[in-house]
């Protein structure tokens, strides 16, 4: 059979899929996490294997079994982790992770080689067997390595709490770099042919520094090359997605293979790269289906390797065995201890950088401290290498699929029941205010649209009695009536929820605005920093401190008009600023426009939105005033601009419009096509007429 070998493994991903894909349908209603299922029927699969199930009718699927078994150790790190950890640290918030990274450098470097040394001590000291302290530090590495997947999923459903999720998150993805730097240096201490019973700590102290250095580096370079080369494409999925593939995968490779360095963190850069600088580069037609792409490709990562897991533990495994049970208990117990010792160590700490740290938040990273794909992925590497004793890889591997096993499977599970008596399982009660208040403006909205439905021919023998009583039903179970809840909140909490409610919807509102060819990605990208900076204090919407600096003009001007043969250059420079201000400051006013018409909606009182909407007039006088100065000084650029934002709304328009006919039935998806190459060869155009009209 070894000619079929890639038919094996074709038919295994298929096999896999299509069981991950039956079993997240079948759990969708399910309190049952989808990896324990999977790793469940993995194990059944093994064991049945190990019983000779398949060897006489199914010899196919045997082989199949038997491939996956014997899979080669680095195969998994090189296939899985870059998609694990890219698709994670691609969904941050970055400007929520560069606020939470002193606390999260805190808890993922010092407190993981707490966490780290303490669990070795207890492999040492407590387990039955008599394992080196370079295996025993091996393994306290691995078994550290979090992945709050299940924790940070539910916090989004049930609270939406970004702050704690990015802290959980952030950590998990900086742990994971700081894990696998001291999994790959003792590892390397135990698989070595004369292996050392002694561990240098100066020595391993540099070489920790360097291979962190170097990962981040390689990052650096490797995600820069590829975000200005996606912004020279422009709407081109195939290029863009692809490119993303291609860096993070080369971004792991080079640093582990080439450089001897940290591929995780590597990938951690790349993708924060793309997450925040990159988001002004990506074509705004690929940014959500890129977000899309890796979640699917998480997915698949998480389904393969965790039947791949239950395979091996089954068909390699003792199960029978009572002794690896209790120690698995007695590990159990030590994680959870250890995971909230390394935290409660460093909360003095915690308390004073980043966002603060309370009560709270301490049990939820205590308790949602879950093991996942990561450390499965490390476990199998030991597992399949000939250079560690086989019972030393079994104890491992089984010890750790346990330990992945019980913290999801409890932890998960019961973090529900964590938040609900922590009270975090719902919004803070003026956000829920506000949230209640939209609940409230979007029934209004359906209400004065009902007369014009009742009036429409194909559906005029509806019945609108059962409508309204369906319509009342569902909108009459808030969580709290508005005024019970605004009762309960201080009117500064209440202010400062609507506050930040608004500056969201205008953090959106520019994004939505490229996507109409109002502002470019780059105008969008400051403008939605100014947000991000205005929320991460007390959230004012006057004065705007970030735009206002924009308006400046760079100090090197100045110096290049006073020498005369530069002077062109500085008064391209100055045309290149004027456009540059001009953009920003037409999309800024068009934002305050628009958010205006959510205040009164939303508004916790009158006085508060008479406050609101008189910081948003000063930002649009402001504006104003701006506005007629450029247009009196620079009549030309201004016209350019405004020609330029004009023709690529015009384009927009005209692409959304071939988008509805084809939906429509009236175009076929060729013409579409065609006629859609066409609008976006103009809308490139367009761009290299800007470019060139301000070269610099």
């Amino acid at each position: 059979m070894e000619h079929q070998t890639g038919t094996l493994v074709l038919l295994f991903i298929c096999l896999a899929l299509l069981i991950g894909t039956a079993v997240r349908h079948l759990l969708k209603r399910s309190a049952i996490p989808y990896t324990v299922a999977l790793l469940l029927i993995g194990l059944c699969v093994g064991l049945a294997d190990r019983h000779s199930v398949f060897t006489n009718q199914w010899s196919l699927l045997n082989h199949t079994i038997a491939l996956v078994r014997d899979i080669e150790p680095h195969l998994i790190l090189f296939i899985f982790l870059p998609t694990l950890i890219f698709e994670s640290a691609f969904a941050l918030e970055v400007h929520l992770f560069r606020r939470t990274l002193p606390q999260i450098a805190v808890l993922a470097v010092p407190g993981l080689i707490v966490a780290t040394l303490t669990t070795a001590m207890v492999a040492k000291y407590l387990f039955p067997w008599e394992w080196s302290w370079p295996i025993a530090l091996m393994f306290g590495a691995l078994i550290s390595a979090t992945d709050p997947v299940a924790v940070v999923a539910l916090l989004k459903e049930i609270s939406s709490r970004k702050r704690l999720e990015t802290l959980l998150e952030g950590e998990s993805l900086l742990n994971d770099g700081t894990a696998i730097v001291l999994f790959v240096l003792f590892y390397n201490l135990v698989t070595a042919e004369t292996p050392s019973t002694t561990i240098a700590i100066d020595t391993t102290l540099l070489e920790f520094i360097r291979v962190i250095f170097l990962g981040l580096l390689t990052g650096l370079v490797l995600g820069w090359i590829a975000i200005i080369w996606i912004k020279r494409v422009f709407n081109d999925p195939m290029i863009e997605i692809t490119l993303s593939i291609v860096v993070a995968y080369l971004a792991f490779f080079l640093a582990e293979e080439g450089l001897h360095a940290s591929g995780v963190v590597a990938v951690v850069t790349v993708a924060v790269l793309f997450a925040g600088r990159g988001r002004s580069r990506i074509s705004p037609e690929v940014g959500e289906f890129l977000h899309k792409f890796w979640g699917m490709m998480a997915f698949i990562a998480n389904t393969l390797i965790f039947l791949i897991v239950g395979i091996v533990i089954a068909t390699r495994i003792q199960l029978e065995s009572s002794e690896v049970w209790v120690t698995l208990a007695l590990l159990y117990i030590a994680v959870l201890i250890i995971r909230t010792a390394s935290i409660t160590l460093f909360a003095p700490l915690l308390k004073r950088i980043g966002i603060g740290i309370n009560r709270q938040k301490i049990i939820v990273l205590s308790w949602g401290g879950l093991r996942g794909a990561v450390a499965l992925a490390l476990a199998l590497t030991i597992a399949q290498n000939d250079a560690i004793p086989q019972s030393i890889g079994d104890q491992i591997l089984f010890l750790c699929a346990g330990i992945v096993v019980l913290t999801i499977l409890i932890n998960g599970t019961t973090m529900k029941s964590v938040l609900h008596w922590l009270g975090l399982d719902k919004l803070p009660i003026a956000k829920q205010a506000t949230l209640d208040k939209a609940s409230l403006a979007i029934r209004h909205a359906i209400d004065s649209e009902l007369p014009k439905l009742k009036r429409a021919d194909f559906i005029r023998q509806a019945d609108w009695q059962a409508i309204h009583s369906s319509l009342s039903e569902r909108v009459s179970t808030p969580h709290l009536d508005i005024e019970a809840i605004e009762e309960q909140a201080s009117d500064e909490e209440l202010e400062i929820a609507f506050r930040r409610r608004i500056l969201e919807a205008e953090r959106k509102t520019y994004w939505l605005f490229v996507r109409q060819g109002i502002i470019s990605s780059e105008t969008a990208a400051i403008l939605s920093e100014s947000v991000e900076n205005a929320l991460d204090v007390y959230p004012h919407l006057h004065p705007r401190k970030d735009v206002q600096n924009q308006y400046r003009a760079p100090h090197y001007i100045a110096w290049l008009e006073r020498i005369p043969f530069l002077s062109p250059i500085a008064k391209l420079a100055e045309k290149k600023h004027v456009s540059h201000v001009y953009e920003i400051i037409k999309g800024f006013k068009h934002a305050q426009t628009t958010i205006t018409a959510y205040l009164k909606e939303l508004a916790p009182a009158q006085n508060v939105e008479e406050t609101v909407r008189e910081e948003i007039s000063r930002n649009i006088d402001e504006t104003n005033t701006i506005i007629t100065r450029l247009t009196e000084q620079y009549p030309d650029a201004t016209s350019n601009i405004d020609t330029y934002i004009a023709q690529n709304i015009i384009l927009h328009r005209k692409r959304e419009q071939i988008h509805h006919l084809l939906e429509s039935g009236v175009l076929d998806v060729p013409e579409a096509e065609r006629m859609t190459t066409e609008v976006e060869q103009q809308m490139l155009q367009l761009q290299k007429l800007k470019s060139r009209a301000n070269p610099l």
